[in-house]
């Protein structure tokens, strides 16, 4: 049973890859193409800030929370999302959608909101509101979906999933982030977390 539990989960993970890799980014949300069940029954997905990004939210005083289900880890270490079928979805042309997502709030109460997420080919893309004001859908963050197939397999937390899937700051990100933080430490292109998922069958 539990090699079966490994096969369903390695088919699934790699499905993932798939998805991402044959359907076209769009720059901007649409009606939904074709919705088809998400990956996995049920799971969690760690988001984890690498030290330096930790320590500069904490010196510059950016308060980080979390859009439900999206909660923000302790000491501003990253978030933690539940993942599975009864939130997640994939749509044939938009990606894999995420609801909620991140809140970054500066020392002087500017703020960037990245909420309703979708992971495509290209990286991902997120509804962003800069202090209340909306910017539509933006790319927030880059990756390399191949970085992430060494590790797409691994058993670890009770499922299935990659250990290593790192997510980079696209250029509007950091600009936002900086923006909030009133200085210009983000750096377009670099690691801004690393993604470690569990899915569950």
């Amino acid at each position: 049973m539990r090699v079966l539990r490994a096969f369903v989960g390695a088919v699934a993970w790699v499905f993932l890859v798939l998805a991402l890799s044959f359907h076209a980014p769009l720059p901007t949300a649409q009606a939904e193409c074709m919705r088809l069940p998400y990956f996995t029954q049920s799971g969690y997905a760690n988001f984890d800030f690498p030290p330096r990004i930790v320590t500069l939210m904490n010196d510059n005083a950016i308060a980080v929370e979390g859009i439900a289900p999206f909660e923000a880890k302790p000491a501003k270490t990253g978030l933690y999302l539940p993942i599975g079928s009864q939130t997640n979805h994939i749509d044939a042309c938009m990606g894999v959608f995420y609801p909620g997502g991140p809140r970054f709030i500066g020392k002087t109460g500017n703020s960037v909101v990245v909420e309703d997420i979708w992971l495509r080919m290209d990286g991902t893309y997120g509804t962003v509101k800069v202090n209340g004001v909306a910017q539509g859908e933006r790319m927030v963050a880059t990756y390399n979906v191949g970085e992430m197939m060494p590790t797409v397999m691994t058993p670890h937390g009770g499922g299935i999933g990659p250990t290593y899937w790192p997510f980079r700051f696209s250029p509007y990100f950091a600009q936002a982030l900086n923006e909030a933080a009133g200085a210009n430490v983000f750096m377009a292109g670099e690691v801004f977390a690393n993604l470690d998922a569990v899915g569950k069958f």
